[in-house]
């Protein structure tokens, strides 16, 4: 999938998503409070995070070799 990026491409990218994903976990805990009033943004948000640190980890892992 990605195997032209340097270790150094992986880490920048990781971390970026990584941000991003604290970013989204933060935006969310702050509408915990208003569940029941805002529960799809609240939901969207955490999907986004959980998706962003998986895509990071996946980054940081690389493609596997068969």
């Amino acid at each position: 999938c990605l195997p032209g990026l340097s270790r150094w491409q992986r880490l920048t990218g990781s971390g970026l998503c990584l941000l991003l994903a604290a970013f989204c976990f933060g935006l969310a805990a702050l509408y915990a409070p208003l569940l029941l009033l805002r529960a799809r943004k609240f939901a969207l948000l955490w999907s986004l995070g959980s998706l962003c640190a998986l895509g990071a980890a996946a980054l940081l892992r690389g493609p596997t070799r068969l």
